[in-house]
Formats: C-alpha cells, sequence, structure tokens
C-alpha cells in the first residue's frame, strides 16, 4: 500500500482567503451597523472611534499587576 501525503490544491487556498476575507468584511459590516443603530447618524465617526476603543479594550484586558518584590529579612536564611 503506497502512502501519499494530502496535497493542497490552489483552489483550497483561494476559497479558504475569499472566505476569510468575506467573514472580516461581514465583521467590519455588522459592527458598524451596530454602531449605526445605536448612536444614529451624528458624530457617526467619533461613535465609531469611541466603539471601536471600547471593543479594542475588551478583547485586550489589561494584565494583573504584577507582585510587589517581598524582601526578606537578613535572618531568614535565604
Amino acid at each position: 500500500m503506497e502512502c501519499r501525503t494530502p496535497t493542497i490544491h490552489p483552489d483550497m487556498i483561494t476559497s479558504l482567503l475569499a472566505f476569510a476575507i468575506r467573514l472580516a468584511l461581514v465583521a467590519a459590516m455588522t459592527f458598524l451597523f451596530v454602531v449605526l443603530f445605536e448612536h444614529g447618524p451624528a458624530n457617526y465617526l467619533e461613535n465609531v472611534k469611541a466603539d471601536f476603543s471600547k471593543l479594542v479594550e475588551a478583547a485586550n484586558p489589561p494584565s494583573p499587576a504584577a507582585p510587589a518584590a517581598v524582601e526578606k529579612s537578613p535572618n531568614s536564611g535565604t
């Protein structure tokens, strides 16, 4: 029995790239629609910037502060 490694066809790569582009486009259009629906057309660009910064902040929460260095007493032996 001959063992063959699977090949990646150019059609597969093209269709996967097209799917990724369409998915990103749907996500962007959904975000823009939600901003328009929630805030209305007044100051639209400012609302987009504000909501996008909120989205980025929610997606990347700040890391917890590093614990303070514990000073050891000279008598601890370490």
